[in-house]
This record gives structure tokens, C-alpha cells and sequence, in this order.
């Protein structure tokens, strides 16, 4: 069942409750005033009946009846009894025994007393008199206020069937009118495939769910727009960073078996072949390593790194090359990352590696620092730079700059420095001004000391 049928029904059933407890209740409100209005009509019957009998004693029955069908209207089914000090009847029109001893003595005690008797509503009065002491009870069928309760029943019953639908119509236009940005957000989806990510989902500004729902849809489009230029960006860096040594395999067989050559020149040949078959080995073994942080972080053992131990790794490890390296941690301020080191030293040295290959053999200035609770490492080289417009791309799988081809690489080590730093819930940025500089700095949260 679609939603906007679902709401229509559930409004209408919630409708229907709160319209019956209301008709009922009116019912009910109306029927205890008639029950009321009624016994007021039989409390003042009783007291006419027992001033014109009580009074005027010396008329007859007859008499009596003509004077009460004169001075005061009839009630259906009526009936009025008469008892003195002594219990005894004095008066009656009734001949069936409407009521005992015991309902008397009861109304004596009451001093007023309602009920029902016979499918008739009764009151009885006591009536002091210069006479004695007497009880009246007048009991009658209230015929008209029943016919206008059945009456009104129906009207209720009319009207409720007849709100029922005209609700059910409202419901559904009302839901269908909210429904329709649903509508027009599930048309644009339709219309949205990978060759036109950069469409987006348009609703009015009504700061409600709806707009919730476009808004994080959009934000999904540009996530999957954002994947679809990286998985293009990286078939055309790899197809390209492929093609290379491939094409150097190629053109060196083709050119061997043009004509016959000599063992040297076979040799030759051979070495170059073997030299353009490793590196797509070293282009392969890189791609199986980027991959094999992709969701497989769980597989990853961490343990407590000393930063400052790591740090004098590194610089014991490149204290052969042209380094400036300079720390603002002590030895003894204990800064703790929780992580594998095995993972961090390779993002490291992926980065001073890239660093002292681009710093045209000038120094390259190696830093740590405490930044806003990460370790920050920073490596910087005064070498050929970065455009700016190759900033955004340069953690790109086999992204290479153009002014970075004439240099030995495949455009990978970058994107497994991230990734990694990305595993251990850090960062990595890069500022570059072409020509003059490029810093890269590498963000690890530390482990709070207590």
C-alpha cells in the first residue's frame, strides 16, 4: 500500500475514534438532560397533584381528574398515588400495584426520591400538610424524549458516516499535496545515472523532513560524483603509468626480433626488459598494498608508539641523506600514539622518499610537534612545488603532476601514506608554492596523558 493511501486510511480511522467519542458523548450529555429535564417535569406534576388534592379534599375523583386534566397536560402511560401518615392509599390511578410499603417508607426517609419502575420514570414526594403527612408519586413514560434520543441517534449516525467520508476525501488530498516534493525528489532520482551525477534534487526551503532527505541525497551525489572522478582519474594515472614500461617491452622485443642480433645486444635487450618488467612488479605490489587497507582495518594490530623513539628511527634511518631534522618533543615527554608502527614508519618514509626525490638535492627539513592534541610531523623540501591546480589530486592513486614525469615514480606512495594516516583516525595535508617550496604534515592523535 502506498503511503499516501496508508495516511488516509490511519487519519480516517483516527478521525473515526475521536468523531465517535465525541458523538457519544454528546448522546450521552443529551439523554442525561432529557432523563433530568423529565423528572423535574414528574417532581412538579407530584406537587400540583398534591396541592389541588390535599387542598380541595372535598372533591371527588372525578372532579379531580377533570380539574388536572384541565390545569395541567398529561403524561404518557401517567400514573399518580397518594399515601397518608399511615401507608395507606388515599388517592390512586393505579390499579397494578406500582410500588410497595417499602419504596413509601424509602421516600419518607429521602424527603424526594427518583426512580424507575415498570419501564417508567417515577418521583416521590413527601408532602407535609395541615392534614398529615403525605407521599406523592407520579410515574410516567417519557415517549418524546425517547422518540428525539432516537431521533438525535440518527442524525449522529448520519453525520458521522457522512464526516467519515468527506474525511477520508480531505485526507487523501492533503496527503498527496505533502507527498508531492516525495514524488518530484523519487522523479529526479529516477532521471540520475552515472553520466549525470551532477544533477541535484531541487525542493522548496521549508526547513522541514523533506527537505532533510533531498539535502542528504545531494550530499550522497557529491560523494558518489567525488568516486566516480577518482575511479576515472585513477583508470586514466594507471592506465597511463601501465602503458609505459609496457610500451618499453614491446618496442625493445619488437626491435630484437626485427633482425638477428648478437648475444651482447640479446643481453642488452633482456636487461631492459627485466628492468621495465620490475618496475610494473613494484607499479602491482603497490596497488595490492593500497588495497589491502581498504576495509581491512580490523586485521590491523595496534599497539602503544613512543613518538620520540619512532622519531629517532627515522632520523637514524635517513642520516645519510641531506636532512634538516629538528623536534619540539622532549625525550622524556611521554607522547603516546596508539597504532602500527609498521603502517606509520611506511607513510613516513613514503613522504620524506617523495620529499628528497623532488628537492633538487637541496636539504629537506623534517619536524614534530604537538598541534591541538595530534602529533604533527612535517616534512618540507625547497624543490620543484606543486600547482595548485594539482593540489586537490595529489593523493590520487598514479596522479602525477606534469612537471613530476621527468622523475622516477608511479604516483602511488602518497595515496598509501593517506590511507594509512586515514586507518589511524589522522590526516594528511600539503601547501605548495611552485618553484620554492612544499611542506606536507602528517596528523596523528596522541593518547591523553594522565
Amino acid at each position: 500500500m502506498k503511503i499516501r493511501n496508508r495516511l488516509s486510511f490511519e487519519f480516517t480511522l483516527l478521525a473515526a475514534g475521536v468523531m465517535l467519542l465525541v458523538m457519544a458523548l454528546v448522546y450521552f450529555v443529551f439523554a442525561n438532560y432529557m432523563k433530568r429535564e423529565f423528572y423535574a417535569r414528574l417532581n412538579d406534576r407530584a406537587v400540583v397533584t398534591g396541592n389541588v388534592y390535599l387542598e380541595r379534599d372535598e372533591l371527588t375523583r372525578r372532579s379531580f381528574q377533570e380539574i388536572q386534566k384541565r390545569f395541567t397536560q398529561g403524561l404518557p402511560g401517567e400514573q399518580a398515588l397518594i399515601f397518608d401518615e399511615k401507608d395507606n392509599q388515599t388517592f390512586t390511578t393505579d390499579t397494578t400495584g406500582l410500588i410497595d410499603i417499602d419504596m413509601v417508607r424509602r421516600i419518607r426517609q429521602e424527603g424526594q426520591y427518583q426512580f424507575t419502575v415498570q419501564n417508567r420514570q417515577a418521583v416521590g414526594i413527601n408532602y407535609e400538610d395541615n392534614q398529615g403527612n403525605f407521599v406523592i408519586v407520579i410515574a410516567a413514560k417519557n415517549v418524546l424524549g425517547r422518540a428525539q434520543l432516537n431521533n438525535l441517534l440518527i442524525v449522529l449516525g448520519i453525520a458521522y458516516l457522512t464526516g467519515l467520508g468527506v474525511v477520508f476525501l480531505l485526507s487523501k488530498r492533503f496527503a498527496s499535496n505533502a507527498l508531492k516534493p516525495i514524488v518530484h525528489i523519487n522523479a529526479k532520482i529516477n532521471q540520475i545515472q552515472s553520466s549525470n551525477l551532477h544533477q541535484r534534487i531541487e525542493v522548496e526551503d521549508n526547513k522541514d523532513e523533506i527537505n532533510e532527505v533531498a539535502d542528504n541525497f545531494n550530499a550522497l551525489l557529491v560523494r558518489l560524483e567525488h568516486s566516480f572522478d577518482l575511479q576515472r582519474s585513477f583508470v586514466n594515472n594507471a592506465s597511463h603509468e601501465l602503458r609505459t614500461p609496457l610500451t618499453a617491452i614491446v618496442g625493445e622485443l619488437e626491435v630484437m626480433l626485427s633482425r638477428a642480433r648478437t648475444t651482447e645486444e640479446y643481453q642488452q635487450t633482456m636487461k631492459s626488459v627485466l628492468a621495465e618488467s620490475e618496475k610494473l612488479t613494484r607499479i602491482l605490489n603497490q596497488l595490492f598494498e593500497l588495497s589491502s587497507y581498504e576495509g581491512n582495518e580490523s586485521d590491523i594490530r595496534y599497539t602503544q608508539i613512543p613518538l620520540v623513539e619512532l622519531y629517532a628511527g627515522i632520523e637514524q634511518e635517513w642520516a645519510a641523506e641531506n636532512l634538516i631534522i629538528k623536534s619540539d618533543v622532549s625525550d622524556d615527554q611521554p607522547l603516546v600514539v596508539h597504532g602500527n608502527q609498521l603502517l606509520i614508519e611506511t607513510a613516513l618514509r613514503n613522504v620524506i622518499k617523495n620529499a628528497i626525490k623532488f628537492s633538487a638535492d637541496k636539504p629537506v627539513e623534517i619536524s614534530l610537534n604537538v598541534h591541538d592534541q595530534y602529533a604533527r610531523f612535517s616534512v618540507c623540501d625547497h624543490g620543484i612545488g606543486i600547482k595548485s591546480a594539482d593540489l586537490p589530486h595529489i593523493f590520487e592513486p598514479f596522479f602525477r603532476a606534469e612537471n613530476a614525469r621527468s622523475f622516477a615514480g608511479t604516483g602511488i606512495g602518497l595515496s598509501i601514506a593517506k590511507k594509512i594516516t586515514e586507518v589511524h583516525k589522522g590526516s594528511i595535508t600539503v601547501a605548495s608554492e611552485p618553484g620554492e617550496k612544499t611542506c606536507f604534515h602528517i596528523f596523528l592523535p596522541v593518547i591523553p596523558a594522565f
